[in-house]
């Protein structure tokens, strides 16, 4: 199980071990496929990064300080660790609410945004009905995404 990715689109994501030795395989729309084996050992989580485990642990904060670290390897500008009130997990991504697009990103940004977030949207979607869906909560006490039925 996913547990975080990373918030720039990189492969790098942290499970949970929940299925040892299981192959997990995805294939996505554009016929990209992703496969994935979980470790056997009894570490309750994993680091996998562009499909390989590279470190495994039982302590939480252990695997998500490595996690930070990978991140950080790829990109200069991550989140870092989890904080509770600052960010909220969107698909697995920490998402703060400096992070929201505004009416001042352009529609490709806002589509950058829901892309990274393994959130879909329609192609004919304008900007505005794309900013409509997302509505910060008062007080930056998290981020809802509205659902949308896609036709």
């Amino acid at each position: 199980m996913i547990i975080r990715r990373c918030s720039q689109g990189h492969r790098v994501r942290l499970h949970r071990n929940t299925t040892p030795n299981a192959v997990r395989t995805k294939t996505y729309a554009d016929g990209t496929v992703e496969t994935l084996t979980y470790p056997s050992s009894g570490y309750d989580y994993f680091v996998e990064v562009d499909g390989s485990v590279v470190k495994r642990s039982d302590s939480f904060k252990t695997i998500e300080e490595y996690f930070v670290s990978k991140c950080a390897d790829k990109h200069d500008d991550g989140h870092g660790r989890i904080i509770i009130g600052k960010h909220q997990l969107v698909n697995g991504v920490a998402t703060s609410q400096d992070d929201l697009p505004s009416s001042s990103n352009t529609k490709a940004e806002i589509k950058d945004f829901y892309d990274k977030r393994g959130i879909s949207y329609g192609s004919s979607e304008t900007k505005n009905e794309l900013l409509s869906r997302i509505i910060p909560l008062k007080d930056g006490e998290g981020i809802e995404l509205a659902k949308k039925v896609q036709v």
